[in-house]
């Protein structure tokens, strides 16, 4: 089974987030923060870049921001690493 830190450290960070909303379910921004800095801001050099990036996400409908979480949006589209099944990952 893959962690996600594995993939958060080796895909990109748009992919990563549609990867955590991909089932509808939301994850708070403090959450997403954690999982970055965990990482040692791999991909970000601070959290206003995560910020920004989730801002961005939500302008271009990937994501949407409801009842303090961020969730799939009504653009969101499956991360390649997803389709390329390129992690044992198990459904949820």
């Amino acid at each position: 089974m893959t962690d996600i830190n594995d993939i958060v450290v080796a895909e990109n960070p748009t992919d990563v987030i549609l990867f955590i909303t991909r089932n509808n379910n939301a994850i708070s921004y403090p959450s997403l923060d954690r999982l970055y800095s965990r990482n040692k801001w791999i991909h970000f050099a601070n959290n206003l870049e995560l910020q920004q990036l989730v801002d961005n996400m939500e302008q271009e409908g990937l994501i949407s921001r409801s009842n303090g979480g961020i969730r799939k949006g009504p653009k969101w589209r499956a991360p390649s690493f997803l389709s390329e099944n390129k992690y044992p990952i198990k459904s949820s």
